[in-house]
């Protein structure tokens, strides 16, 4: 097993009855985050995806610290100042603004902007549902990270990734940004090790 599967967390939503869903407003949306580098400044905007939904029954979700976009955490300029510079050639931190359903603007946030996979994984030692001949989409069902690969790169350009050849889009982070994160008491992110990770198993209760 790689030293690095302990150094490296996985992040999901911590789903309870108050779990806001973030979505791009459709204008952001047409920007292609999830695989096109953001530039020009202006900030990718979000907004409760079950907005009409939630304002039909009267609920109202909380708008805290930090949220998921599908795999994609938004979070405030405070965590972003513990943080500090987290941008690599895969990925940087944008600016974001979250748009409640009363639609007052929330600016000071940041989302990861993983616009290219980077290659980190051993794949002789993942595990591996029906291994694609294309390498790439591959099922995996357990991840193990690459000794060599994390090796050749300096720390500071891998703190934030999503692993090449996977069909999952699961973003990966290091210990310390987890500690950044939990510096500031966030209750809305699932940081699952790597080591201990499985398919499927972070929607087991805890």
């Amino acid at each position: 097993m790689s030293q690095y599967n302990d150094q490296y967390y996985i992040v999901f939503k911590n789903y309870d009855e108050n779990t806001l869903y973030l979505k791009p407003q459709k204008h952001s949306a047409m920007r292609d985050y999830e695989y096109t580098k953001l530039t020009g400044g202006e900030p990718m905007f979000f907004e409760n995806g079950y907005r009409d939904e939630d304002r039909a029954r009267g609920v109202n979700r909380p708008i805290k610290q930090a949220h998921l976009d599908s795999t994609y955490p938004v979070f405030s300029d405070a965590i972003k100042q513990s943080l500090g510079n987290i941008d690599n050639p895969c990925c940087q931190a944008y600016p974001a603004v979250i748009v409640d359903d009363n639609d007052k603007y929330h600016e000071g946030y940041w989302v990861f902007n993983v616009f290219e996979k980077m290659d980190v994984l051993d794949m002789d030692k993942c595990a591996i549902r029906k291994r694609n001949p294309n390498r790439e989409g591959q099922r995996i069902q357990r991840y193990c990270l690459s000794d060599e690969k994390l090796m050749a790169m300096k720390e500071e350009n891998r703190l934030v990734f999503m692993p090449k050849y996977s069909g999952y889009p699961h973003i990966m982070v290091h210990e310390k940004v987890v500690r950044a994160f939990k510096k500031h008491n966030v209750d809305t992110l699932n940081f699952v090790k790597v080591s201990d990770w499985v398919m499927g198993m972070q929607f087991v209760p805890a």
